[in-house]
């Protein structure tokens, strides 16, 4: 029924979650390549080292989720992605002289960001649906999530190999893990900053949203009374 479409909250959750996700798996997807191939970490470290993000998801998330019961879904998403747009900008600056220390300071905004946004979002999206539709909704719930990590991976990862081919300054037959370190490392910081957009962009959306919202529920109030 594409008249769900119509609920703006419903459709503006849908949308934010879809970038979210675009990010988040390429993060995932990208950081094994510079951890391990330009930092030189073992497999095991690097596993520990990305265990960071879904940790502070699963601590983050039930806090979140009960934040919103109170204070509203909109403003805890805000937040969320407001939190992962940081996290983006710090790892822009990620390089190969970075200490580990370091590295997980600047990866855990991300977990923290994921884990304000998505319990808050995932209720949105369920809460704006009509009870005859809920069945859907959760379907388009999931769709969203697993079109996100798909488009995360092939996009974020094709447009990192195509930066790192242009430091590089050829296409290396190789592919891009052949390339110098610090090419591969500028693409890195590249994709970061494109990443910084996309969140700032659902960001945009999910702001415009909660103000519109904001002006819908004061109209009652402002109309004449008989």
């Amino acid at each position: 029924d594409l008249r769900l479409f119509k609920n703006l909250l419903f459709s503006v959750n849908l949308f934010t979650g879809l970038l979210v996700f675009v990010a988040l798996t390429g993060t995932t997807f990208l950081m094994p390549f510079f951890l391990q191939g330009a930092l030189g970490y073992q497999a095991r470290i690097v596993g520990l080292l990305m265990a960071t993000i879904p940790i502070f998801l699963g601590v983050t998330a039930p806090v979140a989720g009960s934040l919103s019961d109170r204070y509203g879904t909109r403003p805890m998403t805000v937040i969320g992605m407001a939190i992962m747009v940081i996290g983006y900008i710090a790892m822009h600056a990620a390089n190969v002289q970075m200490p580990l220390w370091e590295l997980v300071v600047r990866i855990v905004p991300l977990g923290l960001g994921m884990g304000i946004f998505q319990s808050p979002n995932n209720s949105a999206v369920m809460g704006s649906a009509p009870r005859e539709r809920l069945g859907v909704a959760s379907g388009l719930l999931s769709i969203t999530r697993a079109l996100g990590q798909t488009i995360g991976v092939a996009v974020i990862g094709t447009t990192w190999a195509n930066r790192v081919f242009w430091h590089a300054g050829e296409t290396l037959a190789g592919g891009a893990t052949t390339a110098p370190i610090p090419a591969q490392v500028s693409g890195l910081q590249d994709v970061f900053l494109v990443l910084v957009g996309l969140i700032a962009c659902a960001l945009g959306a999910a702001s415009w949203a909660w103000r519109r919202e904001r002006q819908l529920a004061r109209l009652p109030a402002t109309q004449p009374s008989d």
